[in-house]
Formats: C-alpha cells, structure tokens, sequence
C-alpha cells in the first residue's frame, strides 16, 4: 500500500466516532446480541492471542473466540488507547479488574512500541506522587 493510501485510510478511521463504535461494541456484548456483533467485525478480520501463534480468522471464529473469553473470565474490563508521545506512536490497553462492589481492584498496563514506554517511565519517574 502506498503512503498516500496508507495517510487516505487514516483520515477515514480518524473521521469515525470511535465512542459510538465502542458504545456498540458494548451493547451487542451486554445484549448477547450475535448477530450485532458480526455487524461489527469485517468478515476478513484477523484476531491475534497470546495463546497461539497463528490469527485467528474471520468474524464468526472471532465471535466464538470472544464468547469462549468471556464465559471464562469474570470482573474483567479493557480501555484501548493511543496518541504520540516525543514522536512514537504509543498503543496500549489498560486492563481493569473489579471486585464484588464493583471498585476498580487492579489495573494493568500493557504498551508498545519500546521508545515510547521508555519516554512515558522518563516522565512518570520525575513526577511527585
């Protein structure tokens, strides 16, 4: 793909109200709504796992994959993020746990690319907590 493609998709995605889509995500998970959700995943999509080297392929096994996940893990949530930081693009998902009363018990951070995290502990390291 070209850099022109590649700027001209960008713009597409930034043009999108990810709240909502994310807001839709959420709904067809709460409603149990399966066919909401395949709405929602590209036909082709590609979901990568910790758990196995190869992605695995297409909406429905991501669907069946997503719903193995959750049947399996309780009091789980995931907050996605990006931005720039000092000139790397920054990804990450925060992963929060919750207790019976619904408080958040545990956050986990996870981040790429290694420039970027290394920048972010420069900074955390010279605030004043």
């Amino acid at each position: 793909m070209s850099h022109a493609s590649e700027k001209g998709n960008q713009l597409n995605i930034n043009a999108l109200d990810m709240n909502a889509l994310v807001n839709q995500w959420f709904e067809g998970v709460k409603a149990r709504d399966a066919e909401r959700l395949l709405s929602l995943l590209h036909s082709d999509i590609q979901l990568t796992v910790p758990f196995q080297t190869e992605a695995i392929l297409g909406n429905v096994n991501a669907l069946q994959t997503f719903k193995a996940f959750d049947e399996a893990v309780n009091n789980f949530a995931t907050l996605h993020f990006e931005g720039d930081v000092n000139g790397e693009h920054l990804q990450g998902v925060d992963f929060f746990h919750f207790n019976a009363e619904g408080q958040v018990k545990k956050i986990e951070v996870m981040a790429r690319p290694l420039a970027a995290i290394q920048y972010l502990h420069e900074a955390v390291n010279g605030l004043k907590i």
